[in-house]
């Protein structure tokens, strides 16, 4: 698991700066740590799915149900590469932004800058192919 700068602002942003909210938080993005390969959701402990029509680009959601900092519906966004690199024994999980969660769906300037940021990651990390 590898949270972004953003995924790092936005995360100690939601939690007011108060670090017993983070860990709280951690404690759910860590769920991504034992990806479910090969297990049903009945079988994890977590929420999560595809982004709809990002599911080639393997950028999903994971939703928390616990409130932090007072807030509902936080969303987790992470993408899933499926190179692994060097010296790794897995696939990196990335996070990309975390937030409370207001409509139902992704707004088109939230999808724009998902994807952007997997770009960006998959053409430093991954010389352009993730």
């Amino acid at each position: 698991m590898f949270p972004t700068a953003t995924a790092r602002h936005q995360a100690w942003s939601l939690c007011s700066n108060k670090a017993k909210e983070l860990w709280k938080l951690r404690s759910h993005a860590f769920k991504l740590a034992y990806w479910p390969d090969g297990l049903s959701e009945s079988q994890t402990d977590m929420d999560w799915d595809w982004i709809s029509g990002y599911e080639k680009l393997r950028i999903g959601e994971l939703r928390i149900d616990e409130p932090i900092n007072g807030k509902d519906n936080i969303r987790i966004i992470f993408f899933k590469a499926n190179t692994i690199l060097d010296g790794e024994p897995f696939p990196r999980i990335w996070l990309l932004s975390v937030f409370a969660k207001k409509r139902q769906d992704f707004g088109h300037g939230q999808l724009a800058a998902f994807k952007g940021m997997r770009t960006v990651i998959v053409d430093r990390e991954y010389e352009g192919t993730a």
